[in-house]
């Protein structure tokens, strides 16, 4: 932490005098060591979506673009859960004609996904996957560097909490950096 101690003392050399060393203790959750300020590198990401997903800003866009060479995957979850719940309580055909809706949406919002980065030049590959919304990105996501991920993946979120309670979930339990939008 040396050339952030010289950093520090600079800042607060004519302000702190004496204080400097209780203003870094009191801080020092607050500043990154040299280990931390160091930029993972990313060769795989991870873009997630659901039915409840927002479409991918343009600077996402901009922002995976940046990672030339990354390998992109692209998957679109479908709720077993619910799927489970239609099938037990309106019987099988409902939950088959839930599924099909549930695809059919699937295709084209990826449909459109794909066309954008596509236009970007950006390689990728998709997958449409049935699973526990949570559980199936954690596990996937062991696999690759950065995930992207909408804050309304899961479901919607509320005035009070601006990110659903799957992506926090996601957020909490995943160790690789994350991307919000």
């Amino acid at each position: 932490m040396g050339w952030l101690h010289d950093i520090i003392l600079r800042k607060f050399n004519n302000i702190a005098g004496t204080r400097y060393e209780e203003i870094l203790k009191a801080y020092q959750n607050f500043f990154l060591t040299e280990e931390e300020l160091v930029i993972p590198e990313i060769n795989s990401i991870l873009l997630v979506f659901d039915r409840f997903s927002e479409k991918v800003p343009e600077e996402v866009h901009e922002t995976l673009s940046a990672f030339e060479g990354a390998t992109l995957r692209v998957v679109y979850v479908i709720d077993e859960g619910v799927l489970k719940m239609i099938r037990e309580t309106l019987g099988e055909e409902a939950a088959e004609e839930f599924r099909k809706k549930d695809m059919a949406f699937a295709k084209t919002f990826l449909k459109e996904v794909e066309e954008k980065l596509g236009d970007l030049n950006i390689k990728f590959s998709r997958k449409i996957a049935f699973g526990d919304k949570a559980e199936y990105v954690e596990g996937l996501a062991r696999k690759y560097d950065l995930i992207v991920i909408s804050r309304h993946y899961g479901s919607e979120t509320t005035r009070t909490h601006r990110v659903s309670p799957i992506v926090f979930r996601i957020v909490q339990h995943v160790d690789k950096p994350v991307v919000l939008y």
